[in-house]
Order: structure tokens, then sequence, then C-alpha cells
């Protein structure tokens, strides 16, 4: 069906020039390609010329090859305008909203500049950078051996038995949930709990049936689901956190402030309606969720309790447009990092790059919710 309107928008719209290049065939070619998820179809129609972001040419089709295969879902390729030397396109893959960009051609009429994908892999070579220099695990020290956890288990709705750390000072003192990130479990917190404890906050960091192995530690949730064949995606491990709250508020007696990473800081804002949230801290958080999930640009602006929302500096930019509804202030916070930053709650861990300036920002939403 897109690609029957491509071709009745190309014919619509291009100019004469490039109506006798016909470029319909190289932009059906490239949309083909994402859904077979090989590089087969658009091969053809690929100019010598073709250099992606700062790689060498002769890296093109091997690069290419790795971007079709493990893109997300090609949701929409459609054509927006024409011009002398290229085209503007919408596209959209599952889990990343529409955007805009460009596809540049030679004078054959073939592809030689595919901007989304230039960016994705300077935005990739960025990220590296950036590994390179970030610490790659927590680090609890003293702090680590002064508050110690319990492992502790509850089962979830469909009856999977979750595993997390209980970070307990005093039944009295607030509570906080920590929810992992993608990939991992309950460690990404290892060295953040212990501060919060030390900050007057009981803590239980939480292994979701979505996540894996981090530093040697495995999700013992993640294992379960896997060995149970039971769910674990994204939108399923929002059971787990459900069930989470729930356990915290019969142990404490008390609303919970709820804390995400990454896939997990979505689901805690979906999660604000519920009556066991006192509030919402939110790490880089983002429309994760394809069709499963509307859009956090229409729910974040109903929100009514304490929100704190943060990412890392690039991030923030995209953040800033997503939620452009919402009204920040006292009760609604953004905070983006003078530093560049990282994705998701590893921004707190010691000895990370910038984390000072987060973990201020984060005792300052906290000491105004206890208030």
């Amino acid at each position: 069906m897109i690609t029957a309107l491509l071709c009745l928008c190309l014919t619509a719209h291009v100019s004469m020039a490039q109506a006798e290049r016909d470029l319909s065939g190289p932009l059906a070619a490239l949309k083909k390609s994402f859904e077979t998820r090989d590089l087969e179809a658009v091969k053809d129609f690929l100019s010598p010329k073709l250099k992606l972001g700062p790689m060498p040419e002769a890296a093109t089709a091997q690069i290419l090859t790795q971007v079709f295969a493990n893109f997300p879902e090609l949701k929409k390729l459609e054509l927006v305008s024409t011009h002398e030397d290229h085209v503007k396109v919408t596209f959209a893959f599952a889990g990343i909203p529409d955007n805009e960009s460009a596809i540049y051609f030679d004078e054959s009429a073939k592809i030689s500049r595919i901007e989304f994908i230039d960016n994705v892999i300077n935005e990739e070579i960025e990220a590296q950078k950036a590994e390179a220099r970030s610490v790659k695990q927590p680090t609890p020290g003293e702090l680590g051996e002064k508050f110690t956890s319990e492992l502790i288990e509850f089962e979830s709705r469909d009856g999977l038995l979750v595993s997390g750390n209980l970070y307990e000072i005093d039944k009295t003192k607030p509570v906080i949930l920590l929810c992992h990130q993608a990939g991992w479990n309950k460690f990404e917190y290892a060295d953040i709990a212990p501060k919060l404890n030390e900050l007057g906050y009981n803590c239980l960091a939480m292994d979701q049936r979505s996540g894996g192995e981090l530093a040697g530690h495995a999700n013992e949730t993640a294992t379960r689901a896997m060995e149970n064949g039971q769910r674990p995606t994204f939108v399923d491990a929002e059971q787990d956190i459900e069930a989470a709250l729930a356990y915290l508020v019969t142990r404490y007696g008390q609303k919970v402030i709820l804390w995400g990473s990454s896939y997990s800081s979505g689901l805690a804002l979906f999660q604000a309606k519920n009556e066991h949230v006192r509030a919402v801290l939110s790490f880089s958080p983002g429309d994760y969720y394809g069709d499963d999930k509307p859009s956090l640009s229409a729910m974040v602006p109903e929100i009514k309790k304490p929100v704190f929302i943060t990412s890392s500096r690039k991030e923030g930019d995209g953040l800033k447009d997503l939620l452009t509804d919402v009204t920040w202030g006292k009760d609604k916070i953004h905070f983006v990092p003078e530093s560049e930053g990282f994705h998701g709650s590893r921004a707190l861990w010691e000895g990370q790059e910038g984390a000072e300036e987060y973990w201020k920002a984060v005792v300052s939403f906290l000491s105004k919710i206890s208030q």
C-alpha cells in the first residue's frame, strides 16, 4: 500500500528532470530492503559515490547490510517533497516516532546519501566515544558495605516469581522502587541504592522479566520467565513493577516513589496513575513500546503527581520536542545536564562523569516531595 502511494506521490510531484530519472524505483527498493532485512532489493540502486557517515566507501555494503538486519521494523517511508538533487521523506520505525529526512541522488538517479542512516552512524560513533569514557559498572565501595541488601521475592500478576534486593533502613522512612533498563538487572543500582539509604530512603532494586546480565550478575526474574515460557517484552514487565509497588505498600503502609531507567522509565510514567505511586523519577524515557502504548507526548501532560524527568544532554533535546505540551514547574521537572551525561540511571554511578550534577538535581526533587 505504501509503495503504491509512494509511486503515485512521485508521479504527481517530481519535476520534469526528476521524472526522467524516475526516483520511485530506488525509494521503493530502499523500503523493501528494510522490510526484507537485506541489501538485495536496493543494491542496484546504490551510487558508487554512496558513503555512510565518516566510514570509508569500501565499507558501505557491509554497513548497510548490518543496518537492514538490525534496525527496528519499518512502519513508514513516505515522500514529502522533491528537490534538485534529493527528496524529503518521512519515516518511522517501531518504537521511533515520525522523523523527516533527506535522501540524495546522483546524476544517474542512484542513491548517493541517506541522511537518517548517516545520523544514526554518527550518533553511534559518539555513543561509543562516550562509552569509552564512562564507568562500566556500579562500584558500591564503603557505602555498599555500610548499607547492605536482603534478597526478597514476590509474585507478579501472572504468577512469575520476581526477585529484588531490598535496602531497608527504617520502616518509617520513605521508600523508592528502582527499575532497571533493557538488558540489565537490579545490580544497576548497587551503588545508587546505598546513597539513597544514606539520604534516608528505603529502596527496592528489582529484577524485571525484560532484562539480562550486568557485570556478571544475572537477572533472576528474566531467567525464570525464559524457563517458564513467559513473555519478556518491555510491556510485559509492567506487571512486575505493579506487583513490586503492591508488595512495598503492604510492607511499609505508604505510597512509593517510583524510579525508572530507559524502557522502565517510560513504564514508570505510565504507572504514575497507580494509587500506590507517590512520585516518579524517569531517566531517559521515550516511546519504546510501538503500538502497545500511547505516546508519552499525550500521557505525561495528564500526570497529576510530582515528576522528575532527565536523560543525557543530547537526549534532552528529543524529550523537549516529545513533551512540548507539558507545563514544567515545581511538580514537573525536566533536568538537562550541563555535561554530556548518560542514558538511564547509570548517569549517577560512582565516578561517572557529570554524576554530581544529576545527584544534586535528584536530591533537590526528593527534598521537595518529602516536605
